[in-house]
């Protein structure tokens, strides 16, 4: 019979096979009181507006969980920035996403097919029954939440992405170290935000009821931040057309399907188009750059 932490060993081992540049495992109790699973009931997902504007009722659910599952794997992609395509969307998500997705549903066929394991295979967005991959990332040892709001690894800095799935079986968790390069750094992720994302204190112990904030320290303004990401759709829709009628009308296709990939993320856009979001906080990290 295999072990818990052979079977970590093995499922590590395929999803690096399978094109991953890391991979980790976490437990789901753990996970429900991590972070942000932990305030997302209290600042819901409007990213127009923060814990202090919400109006009541507007907050979120809990997240759904399976009763069945009791371990998480996290499969991460590195973005390097001499690849930035990896990360613009084309109207079929992120060519970054692609792969992920890909190499999620290999890895998820392997467990099931090979290991006789079930499987939760999930969607990104958490208002869909995803999970909060950043600390799913951070509780299955791959590294820290920055003051740039984002998951550090010590190999790759911020510059990677997430997915995961659920099984039905125990394997053991993956070690988490101390890593924290933030905690003597000069910050030059706050200081590089074009918006100043970072500028203010929104959330405060009291606020929330916990002591890791958003941003680490409650600075991360993800009204301030979703403004900039309104404005690269616009930078978008500028490049598709010469008129500000058709840039427009362009502007509100992009919006409406970019909301749609929630609900329908297979679903894709009737004419292409790239919008290429700011990565300002995350290129300027010097963690992960040599």
């Amino acid at each position: 019979m295999v072990s818990n932490s052979e079977l970590t060993e093995k499922i590590i081992k395929k999803a690096k096979s399978l094109g991953a540049s890391i991979a980790g495992v976490a437990s789901v109790e753990s996970l429900k009181n991590s972070p942000s699973h932990m305030i997302y009931p209290k600042i819901g997902l409007n990213l127009n507006e923060n814990f202090h504007d919400s109006k009541e009722g507007s907050h979120a659910q809990d997240v759904f969980w399976p009763e069945s599952a009791v371990s998480v794997v996290v499969i991460g992609i590195e973005h390097n920035p001499k690849e930035p395509e990896l990360d613009w969307w084309d109207g079929k998500g992120t060519p970054g996403n692609r792969i992920l997705i890909k190499v999620n549903n290999a890895l998820s066929d392997w467990i099931e097919n090979t290991l006789l394991i079930t499987t939760h295979k999930l969607p990104y967005f958490v208002e869909k029954g995803g999970i909060f991959l950043k600390d799913a990332a951070v509780h299955a040892g791959l590294g820290c939440i920055g003051k740039n709001n984002l998951v550090v690894t010590p190999e790759y800095g911020p510059r990677i992405r997430f997915r995961a799935l659920l099984l039905d079986k125990e394997a053991s968790p993956t070690v988490s170290t101390q890593f924290n390069p933030c905690e003597k750094c000069e910050q030059p992720c706050r200081k590089a935000c074009p918006v100043k994302a970072f500028q203010h204190t929104l959330y405060s112990p009291d606020t929330l009821g916990q002591h890791i904030l958003p941003g680490i320290n409650g600075t991360y303004d993800r009204v301030r931040c979703n403004i900039k990401m309104e404005k690269d759709i616009d930078e978008a829709a500028r490049t598709m057309s010469t008129d500000d009628e058709s840039r427009q009308e362009n502007r509100q296709l992009i919006m409406q399907f970019e909301k749609s990939h929630i609900s329908k993320p297979n679903v894709e856009m009737s004419f292409s188009y790239c919008v290429k979001y700011c990565r300002k906080c995350e290129l300027s990290c010097p963690v992960g750059s040599a």
